[in-house]
C-alpha cells in the first residue's frame, strides 16, 4: 500500500477524532497522540526500527552499549522507553499541553532518560515510518518553528485538519465531561475540574452558558487556534458530518468524497468506497451518540444568541453558517 510514511491529523476534541482513527487504520498507520493506545493502534517495532529509534535518543556511548543487547529482554526495555521519551520530546515541540494533561512527572522521567544533546536538532522525518500522529491542536505560537519551516519546506507530513460544527462540539464535550460516552471523559487531569463544574450546574441553559462564558472551557478556542490551518491551501480539510456518512445521519456522498480527499493527501490510491465502510465505529470509547446537528435540541434562545455573538464570524468562517 503506498502513501506517505507519516501523517499528522489535527482532530478538534469532540469532533471525531475516532473517525479519523479509524480512516488511519484502514490505511496501515499505527497511532501516536492524543486517542487512548489499544491492540490495534499502538505502533510496533522490529529491532532495527528499535535501534534507530533508541540512536536518536541515546548518546553514541549508550547507544553502541545497547546494540550489545540486541535480542535480550533488557533491549526491548531500553528500546520501549526510548520510544516513550521520543513520543513525549515531539510532543513537547509540536506545542501539546502536556503538563495540565498528564502531569509533570511524566515529562521529567523522559527528559532524564535522554542523552543525546542532538535530539532536539532532529527533525521531524527521522521519526519512525508507518506513523499517522494525532493531535487535537497545533498552535502556531506554541511549536517549534523548526518543525513549521521543515514542513513548509518539503510540505511533509501531510496535515489534516478534522473538525466539526462549534455549536455541536460544546453539546458534545459536555456530554463528555458528564461521562455519557462508554468509558468516562478520559484521563486528562484538567477534565475532572470542569466534570465538577458542570455536575453543580441544573439545567443544559446552565451548562452551556458556563461553558460559551468560561474561557479556559475545554476545547473553546480551538477553532481559533486551527483558522491558519482551515486557510492554507496545503492542508486537507476534512468536516465531521461528512465523514459520519449515512450510518451516522449524513450521506454516502459526501462520505466518500471526504475519504477521497484524504486519500488523494496523503497519496494513496486505494478504493475509498471500501475503505468509507469501515469508517463509522460507535464502539469507540469516547463515541456517545454521533449525532449531527444535536445542538439544535439543547441551545436555548439564550445560548444561541450568545454563541452568535462570540463565534458568529467562526461559525462562517468554518462553512456552518
Amino acid at each position: 500500500m503506498s502513501h506517505a510514511p507519516r501523517t499528522m491529523v489535527i482532530s478538534f476534541q469532540k469532533s471525531g477524532t475516532h473517525l479519523m482513527q479509524e480512516l488511519m487504520l484502514e490505511m496501515g498507520y499505527r497511532i501516536v497522540g492524543v486517542p487512548r493506545p489499544g491492540p490495534r493502534t499502538v505502533p510496533e517495532f522490529d529491532d532495527e526500527q528499535r535501534a534507530a529509534i533508541a540512536a536518536l535518543v541515546l548518546a553514541k556511548g549508550d547507544h553502541d552499549d545497547l546494540l550489545e543487547l540486541r535480542g535480550t529482554a533488557r533491549f526491548a526495555d531500553v528500546t520501549d522507553q526510548a520510544w516513550s521519551a521520543l513520543t513525549w520530546h515531539w510532543q513537547q515541540r509540536l506545542g501539546q499541553q502536556l503538563v495540565n494533561r498528564y502531569g509533570q512527572t511524566r515529562l521529567d522521567v523522559a527528559a532524564d532518560f535522554v542523552t543525546n544533546p542532538y535530539l532536539p536538532y532532529t527533525r521531524f522525518a527521522d521519526t519512525p515510518d508507518g506513523l499517522c500522529w494525532i493531535l487535537h491542536e497545533l498552535d502556531i505560537h506554541r511549536v517549534d518553528g523548526s518543525f513549521l519551516s521543515e514542513w513548509v519546506e518539503t510540505a511533509s507530513p501531510p496535515l489534516i485538519l478534522n473538525y466539526r460544527d462549534p455549536r455541536d462540539t460544546v453539546v458534545s464535550m459536555i456530554n463528555f465531561l458528564e461521562g455519557r460516552t462508554r468509558e468516562g471523559y478520559g484521563n486528562f487531569y484538567e477534565a475532572d475540574i470542569f466534570s465538577r463544574i458542570l455536575a453543580s450546574k441544573n439545567t443544559w441553559d446552565e451548562k452551556i452558558d458556563y461553558a460559551l462564558r468560561d474561557p479556559s472551557f475545554l476545547a473553546r478556542d480551538q477553532f481559533e487556534k486551527a483558522l491558519w490551518m482551515l486557510h492554507h491551501p496545503g492542508v486537507c480539510k476534512v468536516r465531521y458530518e461528512d465523514l459520519i456518512g449515512p450510518r451516522g445521519g449524513g450521506t454516502r456522498e459526501r462520505q466518500v468524497a471526504a475519504v477521497s480527499d484524504v486519500l488523494r493527501h496523503i497519496g494513496s490510491d486505494s478504493d475509498a468506497e471500501a475503505i468509507a465502510d469501515r469508517v463509522y465505529n460507535p464502539d469507540a470509547w469516547s463515541f456517545h451518540q454521533g449525532r449531527s446537528g444535536g445542538w439544535r435540541d439543547r441551545f436555548t434562545a439564550r445560548n444561541l444568541a450568545r454563541f452568535t455573538e462570540q463565534f458568529g464570524d467562526i461559525l462562517q468562517q468554518y462553512g456552518y453558517e
